[in-house]
């Protein structure tokens, strides 16, 4: 049976021992990709004599989405332990024999807890990255930031009228106060078995920029259930309805979190240029997040109400994804989105950003457009290409469809992943 732990300073206590217990570790205030990501593998996760358990460092956003795996420990742990020492304390509490750090975002789980656990004896240890790093440098004084406030100099920039990069202006105080150096970060992966990145370009970057050793890093790219996510036999839906959408009209769905690096101000001001251009296009907005009112507003400025909406989070993004005619996504960072592959397993061309593995799913003028990150100008002639070559855009549906059943299945995926991690 799930269970939800008790929130004190005091680690947990294992109350089972199984043959072979793995223990991952998250640290996450909201329910996104690698989230969901981990609940993907916790459903196929099913060996003899294993035991599973998820430690929460902040919210526990697991319990009541684990469906029939009730038998999944789930542990929620508010304070993320400090020290080596406060780590080790912990990994040999919760008794596990394989431990995977889960990164949904860079600095999720700081440098300490690898250490913490080959201190603690723990002989498997995993990492799942899911995010690219970001391109600003992370400012010396934000590596010692205290929880709870920024630092001194964050205070002085502002005052300035000097921000601080966007990533960093959004990032919950619990994790700049993890934040670690280059260095740390270098000599903690060589405590990781096997650091398992979702793309190549991920991949690629941990090893070019910070040194990470690469002989034990591997890319196994995300995956998507084909039979899940497919392409709708009509356009006449229930979406398109409910906005007031004709079945004709051209509709464009972007499934992105409402903050800076998914450069939805981008999205906007390209719509605002393609309906300058005299074509008709629809854009139906999916997510939420910091930046949800400025982009609100941003939207009605551009005068851009009946042709924006904003429909807010949605776990099963399939009816929107169904009703549209092609999927957007403006991001200047990422790993490779889940909502690429979703899109395109539901038939959708796609216009992205070459960021991160976006490329590796989309080939250009193949299975949809790829485009420079922060051009809306870009942006706009990808839209407007799908909008007036419909024949080619058919193609592109049919092969994006083709492309993800071939090479970026969730059954595959999740396959090898529990082989690194099992074997």
């Amino acid at each position: 049976m799930g269970t939800s732990g008790p929130s004190s300073d005091a680690p947990p206590v294992a109350s089972r021992r199984a043959w072979k217990k793995v223990l991952f570790v998250t640290n996450t205030a909201e329910y996104g990709g690698a989230e969901k990501h981990l609940l993907d593998l916790i459903h196929r996760f099913r060996e003899p004599k294993v035991s599973l358990c998820i430690l929460c460092l902040d919210q526990d956003l697991f319990s009541e989405r684990l469906g029939p795996d009730r038998d999944v420990e789930v542990i929620s742990y508010k304070k993320t332990p400090r020290t080596v020492w406060d780590w080790s304390r912990l990994f040999r509490s919760v008794r596990a024999d394989v431990v995977v750090f889960v990164h949904g975002v860079f600095w999720a789980i700081p440098y300490t807890a690898p250490v913490g656990a080959y201190l603690a004896g723990v002989h498997r240890r995993y990492s799942i990255q899911h995010l690219m790093i970001p391109r600003d440098p992370v400012p010396p004084t934000m590596l010692a930031a205290m929880e709870g406030r920024r630092s001194i100099r964050g205070r002085v920039r502002r005052l300035l009228g000097r921000p601080e990069p966007d990533w960093v202006a959004t990032l919950p105080l619990r994790l700049i106060a993890s934040m670690s150096s280059p260095a740390q970060l270098r000599r903690s992966a060589r405590l990781i078995r096997t650091t398992i990145c979702v793309s190549d370009a991920l991949r690629d970057s941990l090893v070019r920029d910070l040194g990470f050793p690469k002989q034990k890093m591997k890319t196994i790219h995300n995956g998507v259930s084909v039979s899940e996510f497919v392409p709708s036999a009509s356009r006449e839906s229930e979406i398109r309805k409910k906005l007031g959408l004709d079945q004709d009209d051209f509709v464009l769905v972007c499934v992105a979190r409402l903050s800076g690096q998914k450069g939805i101000d981008i999205l906007l001001r390209a719509m605002a240029l393609v309906l300058r251009a005299g074509l008709d296009c629809k854009c139906i907005i999916l997510g939420d997040g910091p930046q949800r009112q400025r982009l609100l507003k941003e939207a009605a400025d551009l005068a851009l109400a009946g042709h924006v909406f904003f429909e807010g989070f949605h776990e099963d993004v399939r009816p929107y994804l169904q009703a549209g005619s092609a999927f957007v996504l403006t991001s200047h960072r990422e790993g490779l989105p889940l909502s690429i592959l979703e899109a395109m397993a539901c038939g959708l061309p796609s216009v992205v950003t070459n960021v991160g593995g976006n490329s590796e799913a989309v080939a250009d003028h193949i299975h949809g457009l790829v485009v420079p990150p922060g051009s809306p100008e870009a942006v706009a002639e990808a839209i407007k290409y799908l909008i007036t070559h419909p024949e080619e855009c058919a193609r592109m549906s049919k092969s994006a469809r083709e492309r993800v059943c071939e090479a970026f299945d969730i059954e595959k995926a999740m396959a090898e992943i529990r082989r690194t991690i099992l074997s």
